[in-house]
C-alpha cells in the first residue's frame, strides 16, 4: 500500500514538472527565427536521438518483435504527429500564445467528437455537456478576436487544425502505449515525424543549413524540456494515474504559456482570448471529468 501511495505522489510531482515544461514549448518556439517546419524537424531529431540509447541498450529487440502492421500504423501515427506540428508551430508564430496553445491542446474534446463520429463511441450527459461548452468557447475566440484583431484569425485557424490532429495523433496511439514501451513508441513516432517534416521542408526549399549556434542550442531545448521532460513525464505518470487526470493537467498549460508569453513578451492576450478561452477550459474539464465517471 505504501508503495502504492508513493508511486501516486511521484507521478503527481512528475506531472507538475512535465506540465511546467511543456508550458515553455511555445515561448521557445516564439525566440527562433526559423521557419515553422524547420524548428519542428530539429526539434523532432534531437527528441529522436534522445531514445536511441535505450533502444541500443535493449539491442532493439522490442522493435525487431513489431508486426509490419504495428511498424505501419505507429508510422502514421508520427505522420499525424508531424503535421500537428507544422500546423502548431506556424500557429505561434502567427497568433497569441494563449490562444495558439488552447485551440491546439483541446485534443481530448476532438478525440470524444471523433470518436463518437467514426468509432461510435458514446458520450454520457457530462461529455455531452463539456463538448458544446468547449466548442461554443472555441467559436467566441475566433469571433472576438475577428473583430478585435483579424490579423489572428488565421493562425487560430491554424492552431485549431493542429488540436484536431493532435487528437487523431492521441487517438491514434492510444492502443499501441499500453502494449509498447515508451521508448520503442516514442522512437518509430518521433522519427516519423522528423522525416515527414524533413520532406516537406527538402520539397519548399527552406533554408535549414544557414542555421546559428544558438538556432540549434533552442531546437535541443525544445527537444529535452517540453518534449523529454515534458511529455515523457505525463506518459510515466499515466502508468499510476488515471488517464483523465493526465488530461485535467493539460489545462494548465494554457495558463503557464499564456503568463509566460505576458512576462516575457508583454502579450496580453484579447478580451475573446481570455473569455472564450474560459469557456473552452470549463469545456475540456468538464469532458475529462467524464471519461472518469464512464471508466468507474
Amino acid at each position: 500500500m505504501n508503495i502504492e501511495v508513493n508511486d501516486k505522489k511521484r507521478a503527481y510531482f512528475a506531472l507538475i514538472i512535465g506540465i511546467f515544461a511543456i508550458s515553455t514549448s511555445a515561448i521557445l518556439i516564439r525566440w527562433s527565427s526559423s521557419e515553422p517546419l524547420v524548428i519542428g524537424s530539429y526539434r523532432q531529431t534531437f527528441a529522436t536521438l534522445l531514445f536511441l540509447p535505450f533502444l541500443i541498450q535493449d539491442k532493439f529487440k522490442e522493435i525487431f518483435s513489431l508486426k509490419y502492421n504495428e511498424i505501419i500504423e505507429l508510422i502514421i501515427i508520427g505522420l499525424l504527429l508531424g503535421a500537428h506540428f507544422g500546423f502548431w508551430i506556424s500557429s505561434v508564430k502567427a497568433t497569441s500564445v494563449a490562444a495558439s496553445v488552447l485551440l491546439g491542446t483541446c485534443h481530448i474534446v476532438y478525440v470524444s467528437i471523433i470518436g463518437w463520429l467514426v468509432f461510435g463511441e458514446r458520450l454520457n450527459q457530462k461529455g455531452i455537456l463539456g463538448t458544446l461548452f468547449a466548442i461554443s468557447g472555441i467559436i467566441i475566440l475566433f469571433w472576438g478576436d475577428l473583430v478585435q484583431d483579424p490579423g489572428n484569425f488565421k493562425g487560430n485557424l491554424l492552431a485549431f487544425i493542429s488540436g484536431i490532429l493532435a487528437g487523431l495523433y492521441y487517438l491514434g496511439g492510444r492502443k499501441h502505449r499500453k502494449k509498447i514501451s515508451l521508448p520503442t513508441y516514442a522512437f518509430i513516432v518521433y522519427l516519423s515525424s522528423a522525416l515527414a517534416m524533413w520532406a516537406v521542408v527538402f520539397m519548399q526549399g527552406l533554408e535549414y543549413q544557414q542555421v546559428s549556434n544558438s538556432e540549434f542550442q533552442l531546437f535541443l531545448l525544445m527537444a529535452l524540456v517540453p518534449t523529454l521532460l515534458g511529455h515523457t513525464m505525463q506518459n510515466w505518470a499515466l502508468a499510476f494515474l488515471p488517464a483523465y487526470v493526465i488530461s485535467i493537467t493539460l489545462l494548465v498549460e494554457p495558463i503557464g504559456s499564456g503568463l509566460l508569453a505576458w512576462l516575457i513578451f508583454d502579450e496580453i492576450p484579447s478580451f475573446g482570448v481570455l473569455f472564450g478561452g474560459l469557456i473552452v477550459l470549463y469545456g475540456v474539464y468538464t469532458v475529462a471529468l467524464s471519461e472518469s465517471n464512464s471508466s468507474s
